[in-house]
């Protein structure tokens, strides 16, 4: 990591960014690439944080709509910092329905939402909820309050340690996630046909349980009681392109129901002979993100970082270990005075690096030493981030142009009680192609 100063004032860096996809152009937005805030078939909470031995401590609570006056059901999946899929369990929305989960309450003492459960017979129909004859509620009549211990033990081993202890026929995973002091990893919540406990990466969570319906809406709130500190910000709202259909139906008319995407959201976890079988928007790879270190409000910000790893379905327990350590193509760092700081992972042979590392999940400081860091020690400033999982010149794994995809949330915190959440700016989008190296780290 060098610093640098640009030769003329005013000079802005210049990257590479995305290319074309190749489609043509939409002149419906809710049809495109881009991810916003719209009502969508999955959310993402790119970073869960728990501390399972104080209430008061840091926890993370999430919140669902169903925007539609047709019931619902939502299948939330809760992953660790490497991607393992710990626990999978589902929520009955009626029509306009909304429904608060505390993690601490999961996590720590195995209670989802009211002790009582959230199914159908728990569930009060309002006057304007209306039944849904497209989705099967034959296993949700009682949807469980409370998780049985074994569980609770794994989660908690699971989120802490990265060990899953054996149960039944499923062997015992040590390479599952990282070691934490609190419980860290990340939740999907998807819009399903019905209420199993499949998880995303079972081959029958894509051929019965799926739904393609843009219906929820959601956000979270991050709270530590103890230091004073909270934060909130709607999740990552994936939409399904185009909207409808059945999982047979889609397989039946499969071009009618191609939006045309070089991935997709769940690409990974399907077969190779429909790998955008879900439909779902992909994610973005670069992003810039405002920051603030330091001064006489003691500022300090820390990115939550999701990253798609390379782990799909069927994989074995040590394949894990792999999610644990991704390394981003290039981190740029500047100040307010336009000094540079670039730290990049080059693939030539004949440039070995120590490249930065960081999980499917994490959240990280901006003084950490994974991101570059400028020598006159600046207050405030601005850091470009390309997160693609492959290097410069070829990369690593690497098997088509396509960015891998990536979430960033910019954490704020001041003076012992100010603290704020705030989505980074995409460069770009989930079709966009792989961006080349900026002119900050290209000589």
């Amino acid at each position: 990591m060098t610093l640098l100063r640009w030769a003329r004032p005013g000079f802005l860096l210049l990257f590479v960014l995305a290319a074309s996809s190749g489609r043509a152009a939409t002149i419906n937005n809710d049809d495109s690439c881009d991810v916003t805030v719209l009502p969508a078939a999955t959310l993402l909470l790119p970073y869960f944080e728990v501390d399972l031995d104080n209430m008061a401590g840091e926890t993370t609570l999430f919140t669902l709509t169903n925007v539609t006056n047709a019931d619902r059901i939502a299948r939330v999946t809760l992953w660790t910092d490497r991607a393992y899929p710990v626990l999978a369990f589902n929520i009955y929305l009626t029509g306009y329905d909304v429904q608060a989960v505390n993690l601490f309450d999961v996590i720590a003492r195995g209670i989802i939402a009211p002790e009582q459960g959230t199914g159908t017979q728990v569930s009060d129909r309002g006057d304007y909820s209306h039944p849904n004859q497209e989705i099967d509620l034959t296993g949700c009549t009682r949807l469980p309050g409370l998780i049985d211990s074994h569980y609770v033990t794994r989660m908690k081993s699971a989120f802490l340690t990265g060990v899953i202890p054996g149960l039944g026929n499923t062997p015992i995973c040590r390479e599952a996630g990282g070691v934490h002091a609190n419980a860290i990893g990340y939740a999907t919540i998807d819009v399903v046909r019905t209420c199993s406990p499949h998880l995303p990466h079972e081959p029958l969570y894509w051929t019965e349980d799926i739904a393609f319906e843009n219906v929820l809406t959601g956000d979270y709130q991050q709270v530590n009681s103890t230091n004073n500190f909270a934060q909130g910000n709607p999740m990552v709202h994936i939409r399904a392109i185009p909207e409808g259909g059945t999982p047979a139906q889609r397989r039946a008319q499969p071009a009618a129901f191609d939006a045309g995407f070089p991935r997709t959201f769940y690409g990974r976890y399907q077969t190779a002979s429909e790998p955008r079988f879900d439909g779902r928007q992909p994610l973005p790879s670069t992003f810039a993100s405002r920051w603030i270190q330091g001064g006489t409000g003691g500022f300090q910000t820390s990115l939550k970082i999701w990253r798609e790893g390379g782990t799909g379905a069927g994989s074995a327990c040590e394949s894990y270990q792999a999610e644990g350590a991704l390394t981003p193509v290039e981190t740029v760092r500047f100040d307010e005075a336009e000094n540079g700081a670039g730290d990049f992972v080059d693939t030539r042979v004949g440039f070995p690096v120590e490249p930065p590392q960081f999980p499917s999940s994490s959240r990280t400081r901006l003084d950490d030493e994974r991101f570059p860091q400028l020598a006159n020690n600046p207050v405030a400033g601005w850091i470009y981030l390309n997160l693609d999982s492959c290097g410069w010149h070829g990369g690593v794994a690497c098997t088509d142009q396509t960015a891998s995809q990536n979430w960033v949330v910019t954490s704020m915190r001041a003076q012992g009680r100010f603290s704020t959440d705030v989505d980074a700016t995409a460069l770009g989008n989930g079709c966009s192609a792989a961006a080349s190296v900026s002119e900050v780290n290209r000589d």
